[in-house]
């Protein structure tokens, strides 16, 4: 089967894509292309951001530099960073040398809480790029698979950035995962949650929407190794079972990774 391309804000868009020597970008343009998916935010798989000499993560934010590039209709570029490697100039080199559009991290690899961010490079450096360049710059992080990154840990953070977006990944995507709070996904309206992971059960994904709402719902797949060609397929099936009205799939499906990135409808 074939997802639908349109949606009421744009095309289909997957918020959530590995690329590089597991996966090619050309790769999962051929997953994308067979099932009908218009977009993907891309960046590196996080044990493969550095190679040797590069702690920095020049070189891979290079690579998605240069797929965005070289697919520009197809690829949205974020940028990794390690906020204990001065992210600061890493990210300002990304967004406005580079052309990338968001930011990736992952505090269970980089082993650092998210709220411990508040006050620090990434986001200082993510507010002022912002109010320099007019973008919007979002931050997707690696969530709700280690102490450092639980709902209230993302609400305090949301709390002090209000104008910065940030994705929770996983956590409409995973089951049966430990939710202390969902207070924090309703109280902050730049919190947002993707559902990477989510591969057996729509139940989980029903009420995570019905909790946080739909609108901050998006369809992220998690792709990041080319024998993943039936990953599309599976999400086809749980996104159609747990939301059977096609504005509301299709909102989960681009409309609000566009309306976050600010991209034209």
């Amino acid at each position: 089967m074939v997802m639908p391309h349109e949606t009421p804000e744009g095309l289909v868009i997957d918020c959530h894509c590995h690329v590089g020597r597991n996966l090619l970008a050309e790769e999962l343009i051929e997953m994308m292309d067979a099932a009908g998916v218009g977009k993907a935010v891309v960046f590196v798989t996080p044990f493969l951001w550095g190679l040797l000499g590069q702690a920095d993560y020049h070189d891979t934010n290079d690579y998605i530099a240069d797929v965005q590039r070289e697919h520009p209709d197809r690829l949205i570029g974020f940028a990794c960073v390690n906020p204990h490697l001065a992210p600061g100039r890493e990210l300002e080199r990304c967004v406005k040398e580079l052309g990338l559009r968001g930011v990736k991290i992952h505090p269970e690899n980089h082993c650092f809480a998210v709220d411990s961010l508040i006050g620090g490079e990434i986001m200082e450096a993510v507010r002022a790029l912002q109010k320099e360049t007019g973008l919007r710059i979002p931050i997707l992080s690696h969530g709700m698979t280690t102490i450092g990154a639980m709902p209230d840990q993302f609400g305090r953070l949301a709390g002090r950035y209000p104008d910065v977006s940030i994705i929770i990944a996983h956590a409409a995507g995973f089951q049966n995962l430990y939710f202390p709070s969902f207070e924090p996904l309703t109280e902050h309206d730049n919190l947002f949650v993707d559902t990477a992971m989510t591969t057996v059960d729509d139940l989980h994904l029903i009420g995570m929407a019905a909790k946080v709402g739909i609108r901050k719902v998006l369809f992220g797949s998690d792709h990041f190794a080319r024998g993943q060609r039936n990953l599309y397929g599976n999400f086809q099936y749980v996104l159609e079972r747990a939301f059977p009205d096609p504005a509301e799939r299709r909102l989960v499906m681009g409309g609000n990774i566009a309306r976050i990135l600010a991209m034209p409808a």
